[in-house]
């Protein structure tokens, strides 16, 4: 019972990471594009220029928190470490499908929805596969 009180509390990290993470990641998203789109004229498709870098946001989040979990405490309960962070993650999904009736249907309505399910799913992905992190 102890590991999985710990597990919770330590998953509350996953807030400010995930934060900092999306950020930071979208600016490495943005300028990743920015380089294959005005300097190396790529002709990338509209939606990879306005979905690509939120996906990257996503994947840095999820991953800079779920290292952050598994180096805060070592032995934590997989399920008890994810409840918080999906809970986060659907009130901001809830968040981003209001912004999808609100302005319709469109690259870039999609690309939070996209980025939501990206930093759940490789936050999921590390902490259950513990070898990405050599505890």
């Amino acid at each position: 019972m102890k590991i999985k009180i710990y597990s919770l509390v330590v998953s509350l990290i996953f807030i400010p990471v995930a934060i900092l993470g999306q950020f930071l990641g979208s600016y490495l998203g943005y300028f990743l594009y920015f380089i294959y789109d005005k300097i190396m004229f790529l002709n990338l498709p509209v939606f990879m220029l306005e979905t690509a870098p939120l996906i990257i946001s996503g994947i840095v989040a999820g991953s800079a928190s779920a290292f952050s979990v598994s180096k805060l405490y070592k032995s934590y309960d997989l399920i008890f470490a994810t409840i918080i962070p999906l809970i986060i993650v659907l009130i901001a999904l809830l968040g981003n499908f209001t912004l999808l009736t609100k302005e319709g249907l469109g690259f870039k309505s999609i690309s939070p929805i996209l980025r939501e399910l990206a930093t759940i799913s490789i936050y999921y992905y590390f902490l259950k596969n513990k070898y990405f992190f050599k505890q």
